[in-house]
């Protein structure tokens, strides 16, 4: 079998490339992070000094894509690693974003021969001078394919993930909240349902969604403050008080709803009457809905469970509208296990070459491991 052709080039036109990964996603079964949504916004918002790698077939036809970026991480002030990237900058500032389910766009069954192939490309003398290509935001089911490569695969970090599987719940016959909320555990159960009850004392239960950008703008601005106070009440500052973060978010809000009627952005407000408790920013894709940002409502009363009670709602919402899962994406947070099962654990992998800095960081490590015993 002819090999495939990879290749690392510039990226001199975004509106090609835009019609080149459009076309790919078709092929490919990706997550949303992997859309021209995300990967686009990202593109125009901060990656401008970045490499595009293209797997081609023997044909000529793209069966591989993916964006790199070079960045330089010193660790222990010693160890200057030159790194490559796969869709982030290396910038604390701008990968805050956080991306998951991070991994080349391949079409549909060449996924391990692309990164093959990729991996042969960043090697080879065209490519820049790397000690380590990092593949943040990935998941545990990438580990295998990772360590075929003859590199030495390091985890940088892992969180565990939960999600609902909302097609198995509408086979057993599970159509609306109370129905899911019967499914939990009894502790969560029992606090969502007195939750409900109190929270319907101020009016009926309902959730909104917002149908253009204008709302999506409102619906975030009343997020914002909810969000914010409990990282500042933890002495950090929120998602949306960061600049680069909000920044890129406003681009891909305004090219979602400018583009697309299913554009993959969804904003829901949940309310008790007209006292609105709950919000989340979620992606909508291919079945799937994505749980990214929330904000909530602060109550004197702790038998009031906003949260809980919005993710309630949402998952009802989903439920109605055919969607397949709720994911909550990664987080070690009990509410999280509490309202879905275990999914994949999220991880951020180096592969590391043996050049001088990677040998030198080995060798510490296992001195240190040694002196521990």
């Amino acid at each position: 079998m002819t090999p495939l052709e990879a290749r690392l080039k510039p990226i001199n036109d975004l509106q090609a490339l835009e019609a080149s990964w459009r076309d790919l996603e078709e092929r490919a079964d990706r997550e949303f992070f992997l859309s021209w949504t995300w990967i686009g916004s990202w593109l125009q918002t901060f990656a401008d000094k970045s490499l595009l790698l293209e797997v081609t077939d023997p044909s000529g036809r793209l069966i591989g894509l993916g964006v790199f970026c070079e960045a330089r991480e010193v660790r222990k002030k010693i160890i200057h690693a030159k790194q490559l990237r796969l869709h982030e900058t290396g910038d604390p500032h701008q990968d805050v974003i956080t991306i998951e389910y991070n991994t080349l766009l391949a079409e549909r069954g060449m996924e391990q021969a692309v990164w093959f192939a990729a991996l042969n490309a960043l090697g080879g003398p065209d490519a820049p001078k790397w000690d380590e290509l990092i593949i943040g935001g990935a998941t545990d089911a990438e580990a295998d394919l990772f360590s075929e490569f003859g590199l030495t695969v390091q985890k940088r970090a892992e969180a565990s993930s939960a999600y609902v599987d909302l097609a198995a719940l509408r086979m057993s016959g599970v159509q609306d909240a109370d129905g899911y909320v019967g499914t939990l555990g009894k502790s969560t159960r029992s606090q969502i349902r007195r939750s409900m009850k109190l929270y319907r004392q101020r009016g009926e239960l309902a959730l909104d969604v917002a149908g253009s950008i204008d709302e999506a703008k409102e619906f975030l601005a009343e997020l914002s403050p909810h969000h914010e106070a409990k990282w500042n009440a933890a002495g950090q500052l929120g998602a949306t008080q960061k600049e680069d973060y909000m920044r890129f978010h406003s681009h891909m809000m305004e090219c979602a709803y400018s583009e697309h009627s299913d554009n993959g952005v969804e904003f829901l407000r949940a309310r008790a009457g007209d006292h609105a408790f709950g919000w989340l920013y979620n992606f909508v894709d291919r079945g799937k809905v994505l749980f990214y940002l929330s904000g909530f409502a602060f109550e004197k009363d702790n038998k009031l469970k906003p949260g809980l009670v919005t993710h309630a709602l949402a998952i009802e919402h989903h439920l109605k509208a055919g969607m397949d899962v709720y994911d909550f994406m990664g987080g070690d947070n009990r509410y999280k296990s509490n309202l879905g099962q275990k999914g994949p654990d999220v991880v951020a992998y180096a592969l590391q070459r043996k050049t001088f800095p990677m040998i030198l960081e080995g060798a510490a490590r296992g001195l240190k491991a040694r002196l521990g015993r």
